[in-house]
C-alpha cells in the first residue's frame, strides 16, 4: 500500500509540473528612449556639428537618431573634425541619400533638442531587450569635441540618466555648446 501511495504521489507531481505555466516570460521591449540635448548655438565656422546614435553591446551601430546636415552631407570631407566617431561608425558615404535624409537635420536654434529611439534598428526591426550604448558627439570648435558615451539597458524598468561629458581637449572655446544631456527610458502602457 505504501508503494501504491508513493506511485500515485509521483504521478500526481508529474502531471502538475507538466501543466504549470512558465513563471519566467521573456520581456519584449515596448517603450521609447528620449534624449534631451541642451544646446546653445555658437558663432562662426568649425562648430555646431553633432550626432546622436545607438550602438549595441558589441559597439556596432544600431541606429543613427540625428546628425547635423552639414556633416551628413559630406562636411566631414573638407573638415574631418566634424563628428569623426560618428563618421567612422556610420560610414555615411556608403549610405543612400534616403537613408541619410531619415536622420539628418539642420543645425537647430538654441534650447533643448529632443531625439527619440523607438527601440528599432536602422531597418525598422525591433532591437530587443538588453544592453546598448547611447552616443552623443559634438564638435565644439575645430577638433575639440565633447562626447557623452552612456551604457543603457532596455528592460522592464524605466529609468533616467544624466551622463557626464568627456572633452577631447583642454580648449575652452565653445565648451558650453552642449550644456547637458538627459536620457530617459519610458515604458508604453
Amino acid at each position: 500500500m505504501h508503494i501504491r501511495f508513493l506511485s500515485f504521489l509521483l504521478l500526481f507531481l508529474l502531471v502538475i509540473s507538466g501543466c504549470k505555466k512558465s513563471t519566467t516570460e521573456e520581456f519584449v521591449p515596448n517603450g521609447v528612449v528620449n534624449i534631451y540635448v541642451d544646446y546653445e548655438k555658437q558663432p562662426g565656422h568649425g562648430s555646431n556639428q553633432w550626432a546622436v546614435w545607438i550602438e549595441d553591446s558589441e559597439r556596432s551601430l544600431v541606429k543613427t537618431l540625428f546628425v547635423t546636415s552639414f556633416t551628413a552631407d559630406g562636411g566631414y570631407i573638407p573638415r574631418p573634425s566634424c563628428t569623426p566617431f560618428w563618421v567612422l561608425k556610420a560610414q555615411p558615404d556608403h549610405l543612400s541619400q534616403e537613408a541619410v535624409d531619415a536622420f539628418t537635420g539642420a543645425t537647430p536654434l538654441s534650447g533643448i533638442q529632443t531625439y527619440s529611439w523607438d527601440l528599432t534598428d536602422a531597418d525598422g526591426n525591433p532591437a530587443g531587450a538588453g544592453d546598448y550604448v547611447l552616443m552623443v558627439e559634438a564638435t565644439l570648435y575645430g577638433d575639440n569635441e565633447v562626447i557623452y558615451e552612456t551604457p543603457i539597458t532596455i528592460g522592464p524598468k524605466k529609468w533616467t540618466l544624466h551622463p557626464e561629458p568627456v572633452y577631447t581637449s583642454e580648449d575652452e572655446t565653445n565648451k558650453n555648446m552642449i550644456r547637458s544631456v538627459t536620457i530617459e527610458y519610458l515604458l508604453s502602457k
